[in-house]
C-alpha cells in the first residue's frame, strides 16, 4: 500500500453495480481501497446513506466528498491506506444533500491482493440509536 508521502488525496470512488454478487443489497457498508488510487464501495448501502444515484458516486474522489481541506483529507487517506496500523480510522463524507456524516472505518489488509477491506459504520446512526435507548 501507499506511504503516508506518497498518498493521492485524490482517491477515486468507485461504485460496485454487479447485482450478481450476493452483497451488493446489503445494509452494511463494504468498500475495499486500492494502491490504484481507488475506493470501490462494494454495498447499495452506501447509495442510501449518502443520497447519490449508481451513477453519481464515480464523478467525485474521495478529496472532494471529505469534509475537510486537502492536507487533511490526504491525511485521512494515507490513514485509510496504512497496513501498518489497522486501528480505525475516521471520517467525515459529504452527503449528496450537503451534510456532512461520520464514519469510523474498520480495516483489514489482505497482502496478497494489496488491498485494504473496509467495514464502515456511520457514526451519528450510532449515537442516534443510544439516545433512543436511554
Amino acid at each position: 500500500m501507499a506511504r503516508a508521502a506518497n498518498c493521492r488525496p485524490d482517491l477515486r470512488l468507485v461504485l460496485h453495480d454487479t447485482l450478481s454478487d450476493s452483497y451488493e443489497m446489503s445494509q452494511v457498508l463494504l468498500a475495499r481501497a486500492g494502491h490504484d488510487g481507488t475506493l470501490e464501495l462494494l454495498t447499495a448501502g452506501w447509495r442510501q446513506v449518502l443520497g447519490y444515484g449508481r451513477g453519481e458516486v464515480g464523478r467525485h474522489t474521495l478529496l472532494e466528498l471529505m469534509w475537510s481541506n486537502r492536507r487533511t483529507t490526504a491525511s485521512a487517506v494515507a490513514a485509510i491506506l496504512d497496513e501498518s496500523d489497522l486501528a480505525p480510522v475516521v471520517v467525515r463524507i459529504r452527503c449528496r444533500d450537503g451534510r456532512a456524516k461520520g464514519f469510523r472505518l474498520h480495516r483489514h489488509y489482505n497482502r496478497t491482493e494489496r488491498l485494504m477491506y473496509i467495514v464502515a459504520e456511520e457514526i451519528a446512526a450510532q449515537a442516534r440509536e443510544a439516545t433512543r435507548a436511554g
